[in-house]
């Protein structure tokens, strides 16, 4: 039930085009709880290449990614994973043969925002006047304007 809710909340968020404008100088790493350790763009870095899967407390990391063509998406791979998409893209080539799968990709910043209050676990990144309440910030990435 609970994944078929999550697969009708992406499909109509589907299509959302995102595109950083004037006051978009914010993107968020957000997640429903704060785990018990201190967030770095380092450990960010192992969790969205799946090299750290659990927080200290055992609960799984489920993180969630925009598309390849979001904006934001750019932004984050190249602060936080310092890799382009073509490099990211030969990293889960390599990956996928070791039985390690990259993070599900949703198609917009509601649907990451939904995605990770249903899912235990999970984080994803939006822009910041896109928080809403219960939603905890674990990592702030300032854009370059």
């Amino acid at each position: 039930m609970k994944v078929c809710l999550i697969l009708g909340i992406v499909i109509v968020l589907i299509f959302t085009p995102a595109v950083l404008r004037a006051g978009d100088d914010t993107i968020v790493v957000i997640s429903l709880v704060k785990p018990n350790e201190k967030i770095t763009a380092g450990m960010l870095k192992g969790i969205y290449l799946k090299k750290k899967v659990f927080w200290k407390d055992e609960m799984r990391i489920i993180p969630v990614n925009l598309s390849p063509q979001n904006e934001i998406r750019n932004i984050f791979s190249k602060k936080i994973l310092s890799m382009e998409h073509r490099e990211l893209v030969e990293y889960w080539n390599e990956q996928y043969f070791k039985g390690i799968t990259p993070p599900p990709v949703l198609e917009s910043e509601e649907a990451v925002k939904r995605f990770v209050i249903e899912v235990d676990g999970a984080i994803g990144y939006i822009r910041k006047k896109n928080l809403e309440p219960g939603l905890e910030v674990l990592y702030t990435i300032e854009v370059e304007k």
